[in-house]
């Protein structure tokens, strides 16, 4: 994890296993340790020395909520394709139809990766998919405190801030 930082589709799945054979073996050894978060200090620790992020596409440590995963399902009905959405950290998937408006949700747990998150969504909506997309979304700037609203494009007012409580 130093390096490479924590993927769903390797790091992950290998640290899962190694953690659940020494607790089954020699749980003695790993009372108290978090593996997962020494890891996770290890990799950030890491990329401060070298550049600051890592170049790994799918690591959870530097991209966590910023991947999102579509399920495409072709409307049988005729009416086009319906998609199911999930960004990783949130709660709940999304299924919207092709008229672009939310049909159903379905509870994603916390913490859950993306081979979580697409079993949630075809034991609700089904295993007939049409495809499974990984979108890279880009980061929302979040503008320093002392930096000025911009206003949009077209010349309308830039938006007020946000005045709601965030957890994080």
């Amino acid at each position: 994890m130093r390096s490479n930082g924590l993927s769903y589709f390797y790091v992950r799945p290998h640290l899962e296993r190694v953690v659940a054979s020494w607790t089954r073996r020699r749980p003695q050894f790993i009372e108290g340790d978090d593996w997962a978060a020494a890891g996770a200090s290890a990799h950030l620790e890491y990329w401060q020395e070298h550049g600051g992020r890592c170049r790994s596409d799918d690591c959870l440590i530097h991209d966590a909520g910023r991947l999102r995963f579509e399920a495409g399902y072709a409307g049988g009905d005729g009416a086009g394709e319906r998609v199911a959405a999930w960004t990783a950290g949130e709660a709940h998937a999304i299924l919207t139809g092709s008229h672009g408006r939310e049909i159903d949700s379905v509870a994603i747990p916390a913490g859950a990766d993306e081979c979580t998150a697409l079993c949630a969504i075809m034991d609700r909506w089904g295993e007939d998919l049409t495809r499974w997309d990984r979108i890279p979304q880009e980061p929302e700037h979040q503008p320093a405190a002392d930096e000025a609203p911009q206003a949009a494009p077209g010349g309308a007012p830039p938006a007020p801030p946000e005045t709601a409580d965030r957890l994080f």
